[in-house]
């Protein structure tokens, strides 16, 4: 089952959960508690249904870009790095929503790179932690989050390149802003509702937030989190489970008071490696 699907079937447990945990009437006028009861069930309900929407258009985006850049793979299986074709072919990557595009020797060294502002990469040994475990398989692979030579944070899409006669010959990388890719996402989606956003890596890294003074944070071990025992024991419980909810303390959008805060979150990625998405209300 992929993960796309497994997110899905957790999302589907959780909203049925919490249909059956508010017991939401069927018909009738409602006045004083039972309205306001209702009135959160349906909050809640709204909640569970966002992050399902998000979660999947999310998913969904990414997945295509893998697409893309797979099939970018295959095209160059035959050209060499330094020919027109395979300059042209990562120039069209760029040219969608990749940041960079290069072409990897078996070696880990970088051989071809676009845009030409990249060029003097090309000679760039890459190879670390994440490019063995993709040696390891020579099969499609989702980096987490690291710090480009470039000097910027980005996460990878890497696909293999075999030669026409089955030969590997290396790798394409695309990569990819997450801030950034996230922001377009995720701001449109929840525009007019009264829900944010963030997104954790399994280690703690902040990936996306609302707040972008946040990304870059890791949870467990920044100076701004650690007064808020609540929001570490939720971010633990995050790692330890691919679905969820709870509550928390922390600081409101201003960071001049402090809130309590209700999160539902869920998961997404791809081959293997995943993300938390959290989604956000204040609740007093």
């Amino acid at each position: 089952m992929s993960l796309k699907s497994n997110s899905l079937l957790a999302l589907a447990a959780l909203m049925t959960l919490l249909l059956t945990a508010n017991g939401i009437a069927a018909s009738g006028n409602l006045t004083g508690n039972a309205a306001g009861e209702k009135a959160s069930a349906d909050l809640k309900d709204d909640a569970a249904l966002s992050l399902l929407q998000l979660q999947s258009e999310i998913q969904g985006k990414l997945s295509d870009q893998d697409a893309l850049a797979g099939r970018a793979a295959v095209k160059l299986s035959g050209t060499g790095p330094d020919g027109e074709t395979a300059q042209e072919i990562l120039r069209s990557l760029t040219e969608s929503v990749f940041n960079e595009a290069t072409i990897i020797s078996p070696q880990g060294l970088i051989v071809a790179a676009k845009p030409s502002s990249y060029q003097d990469w090309v000679g760039a040994n890459i190879s670390d932690q994440q490019w063995f475990e993709f040696l390891k398989s020579r099969s499609p692979y989702q980096t987490s989050v690291f710090r480009a030579v470039e000097g910027y944070d980005a996460v990878a899409l890497i696909h293999p390149i075999f030669s026409q006669t089955g030969e590997f010959s290396g790798a394409l990388s695309a990569l990819i802003a997450p801030g950034e890719y996230l922001k377009g996402i995720i701001d449109p989606e929840l525009s007019g509702t009264p829900f944010t956003a963030w997104i954790m890596q399994k280690d703690g890294l902040i990936v996306y937030d609302a707040d972008p003074s946040q990304e870059g944070l890791m949870l467990f071990q920044d100076p701004l989190y650690q007064p808020y025992p609540s929001l570490l024991e939720i971010g633990r419980k995050m790692v330890e489970n691919r679905s969820g909810k709870g509550s928390y303390f922390f600081l409101n959008k201003e960071h001049n008071q402090n809130v309590t805060k209700e999160v539902y979150w869920t998961t997404f990625g791809l081959h293997g490696s995943e993300f938390r998405l959290a989604l956000i209300r204040v609740v007093s």
